[in-house]
């Protein structure tokens, strides 16, 4: 559950409730990956009904759905870039997010977009599950090695965002399914749609973020940077 609060100093704030999760572990990880375009850990602690992490209040919330034939390209382009930065800084610090989603990317009141949600980051090079068939990520967004217990490594996430920036441009995924195990399937083996003509300016960058192999695809949030700005 989140709440919206005030906390001493006056600040709104978000919080964050949790029995199981690992409140305080995200805690330290938003205060070590500190970057403009990652949500502001305020303070953690634990109460009757659980752990509990207070964060800024992003006055914009989630992401809004993309409407049909996608977001205007002005905003596409400055939320990819504020996206890749926040993936950059994060792969520059040696971790990899694993669960890149509109859910976990906010806005704040003035529109820039924050990365948030660090509940299934780990360092690159982190085994996949041990379980063969367990996914950590979500299915509409989780990168083809990912749900082959792969180990993680930040072309994961750039797979992820190549998904979202799909979304942006068309307002469809690039694959999809009835089912969680039809929409993984659709991320092995189904080739990366063609743009609509008037975004087909896009499609090299989009075949180079959801490249199948992860050694073909971008390799970091850098490089996407890189990329988007020529």
């Amino acid at each position: 559950m989140v709440y919206r609060g005030v906390d001493p100093q006056g600040r709104t704030a978000a919080v964050k409730v949790s029995r199981q999760g690992d409140l305080a572990r995200e805690h330290r990880l938003l205060a070590t990956f500190s970057h403009a375009h990652l949500l502001r850990p305020l303070d953690c602690g634990r109460g009757a009904q659980g752990q509990w992490l207070a964060t800024e209040w992003a006055q914009g919330g989630a992401l809004p759905d993309a409407p049909p034939g996608g977001f205007e390209e002005a905003r596409v382009r400055r939320w990819l870039a504020e996206a890749a930065g926040a993936l950059a800084h994060l792969h520059r610090c040696g971790w990899v997010h694993r669960d890149l989603k509109p859910a976990n990317l906010l806005l704040r009141a003035d529109g820039a977009l924050v990365l948030a949600d660090f509940g299934e980051a780990v360092p690159a090079g982190t085994p996949g599950p041990a379980v063969a068939g367990t996914l950590v990520g979500s299915p509409r967004y989780a990168a083809p090695e990912q749900s082959q217990g792969a180990p993680a490594t930040p072309a994961a996430d750039v797979y992820s965002l190549g998904v979202l920036l799909h979304e942006w441009l068309t307002g469809q995924p690039p694959f999809g399914g009835e089912t969680p195990a039809e929409t993984l399937a659709q991320h092995l083996v189904a080739p990366v749609p063609r743009l609509p003509a008037a975004r087909a300016q896009w499609q090299p960058l989009l075949e180079a973020l959801l490249a199948k192999d992860p050694a073909c695809r971008l390799p970091d949030g850098q490089a996407v940077l890189t990329r988007n700005a020529t």
